[in-house]
C-alpha cells in the first residue's frame, strides 16, 4: 500500500513539472514573439502588457489541457499568438476578480484536404471582453477619464429616468431597482472626468440588434446553403444563388422586433454561435456593456487601436464583406499597425502541428 501511494505522488509530481514546463515553454514563446512584434513597430511592451500576456496563455493553456479533445500541439499558432497579443495590448487580465475577459475553443472550417477533398477542421481560442474588462479599458484609454464607477445593470421593471440636458447643464440619471426580472434592457457607466464631472454612458438592448445581425453575416461568409461545396469555386449563377439565400437570413432577422426575436429566428440558427444560444442573456449584456463604451472617445495606442478594430462586431463584418468580395482588396485605417503572423518555421518545434 504503502509502495502504491509512493508511485501515485511520484507520478503527480512528474505530471505537474511536466506540466508548469510546458506552460513556461509557451508562455515564454509566445511573449517573446509579441515583445518582437512591438520592437518591430519602434514600441516597448510595459511590464503591466507582459502580465496580462502571460495570464492569458495560462488561462488558454488550462483551457486545452481540460478539452479532452484539444492539444495544443494542434492549435492554430497565428490565431492564438494574435490572441494573447490582444490581451497585452489592451491590458486585459485573465486572472483579475471579476475576469476582464474569457477564452473558449472553436471548430473552425479552415480548407479543404486537397486530396480527398473533405474539409479540415482546426480548433481556434476566441476571446471576448467581459465584466471589468470594459471597465478597464475606459480606465487606461478613455479620454480625460479619472475614474471609471461599477455600471448599472437596469433590469425590466426598474425605473430608469435618463439624463436631461438644458444648454450646457445636464440633470444626473436616476435608477430605482425593483427585481422584478433578470432581463437586462440598458447598462449605464458614469464615469468621472479630469475635470470633476460626471459622464454618463449608455446603451440599450436595441442596440445589441446590430451586433447579433452582424456576428450572422460574418458566419455566413462561407456558407453555400448546399448550392456548391466550395464558395470559391462556385458559378456565376451559384454566386447569385448563395447570395439570395444570405439575404433570406438577413431581412428574417431585420424583420424581427427586439434581439431575443432574433434569437429565435429558425433560419438564422444555423449561424448563431452557441455563446448567443446557451448564454443569451450574458452575450446581450456584454455587447449592451461594449456599445456604451465604444461611443466614448479613446487615446488608443496603434496596438490597442487594431486590438479593439479585432474585435467588433462591425469591422469583423465589413472585413468579411471585403474578403468575399473578389475585386475588392483590404481596407485598413492608415494609423492602425498590422504586424504580420510569425512563420511557422521559426517557430520551436514543440509550437508546431503534427
Amino acid at each position: 500500500m504503502a509502495e502504491n501511494t509512493a508511485v501515485a505522488e511520484n507520478t503527480a509530481v512528474a505530471e505537474k513539472k511536466a506540466f508548469t514546463t510546458s506552460l513556461s515553454e509557451w508562455s515564454n514563446t509566445i511573449t517573446g514573439l509579441i515583445v518582437n512584434d512591438y520592437k518591430a513597430c519602434g514600441m516597448e511592451l510595459d511590464d503591466y502588457s507582459k502580465e496580462c500576456a502571460i495570464e492569458a496563455m495560462t488561462s488558454i493553456f488550462n483551457l486545452v489541457k481540460n478539452d479532452p479533445k484539444s492539444d495544443m500541439g494542434k492549435l492554430d499558432t497565428s490565431n492564438l499568438t494574435g490572441i494573447v497579443k490582444r490581451c497585452a495590448n489592451l491590458k486585459l487580465n485573465a486572472s483579475a476578480y471579476p475576469r476582464e475577459c474569457y477564452f473558449q475553443l472553436r471548430n473552425v472550417n479552415v480548407g479543404k484536404d486537397p486530396q480527398t477533398g473533405r474539409d479540415i477542421w482546426q480548433k481556434q481560442v476566441e476571446m471576448g471582453i467581459e465584466g471589468n474588462g470594459y471597465d478597464s479599458l475606459l480606465s487606461n484609454y478613455g479620454k480625460n477619464v479619472k475614474q471609471v464607477y461599477p455600471h448599472w445593470i437596469v433590469k425590466e421593471g426598474d425605473e430608469y429616468i435618463p439624463p436631461k440636458h438644458k444648454g450646457l447643464s445636464v440633470t444626473e440619471p436616476e435608477w430605482e431597482e425593483k427585481g422584478l426580472s433578470s432581463k437586462a434592457v440598458r447598462v449605464v457607466y458614469p464615469v468621472m472626468l479630469t475635470d470633476g464631472t460626471v459622464t454618463y454612458l449608455s446603451a440599450d438592448r436595441d442596440s445589441v440588434k446590430i451586433n447579433l445581425l452582424a456576428h450572422v453575416k460574418q458566419n455566413m461568409m462561407n456558407a453555400t446553403f448546399g448550392i456548391c461545396t466550395d464558395r470559391y469555386k462556385a458559378t456565376e449563377k451559384q454566386k447569385s444563388e448563395i447570395k439570395e439565400k444570405k439575404n433570406e437570413v438577413l431581412n428574417a432577422l431585420r424583420a424581427c422586433k427586439t434581439v431575443d426575436e432574433m434569437l429565435e429566428c429558425e433560419i438564422a440558427k444555423p449561424f448563431i454561435s452557441g455563446a448567443w444560444l446557451d448564454t443569451p442573456e450574458s452575450m446581450i449584456q456584454r455587447k449592451m456593456c461594449n456599445n456604451a463604451i465604444r461611443k466614448y472617445p479613446k487615446n488608443y495606442d496603434p496596438m490597442a487601436r487594431q486590438a479593439i478594430l479585432e474585435m467588433d462586431d462591425i469591422y469583423k463584418t465589413a472585413q468579411a464583406e471585403i474578403e468575399e468580395n473578389e475585386n475588392s482588396v483590404e481596407f485598413i485605417e492608415a494609423d492602425a499597425e498590422v504586424v504580420a503572423a510569425e512563420p511557422e518555421s521559426n517557430m520551436p518545434d514543440f509550437m508546431k502541428g503534427e
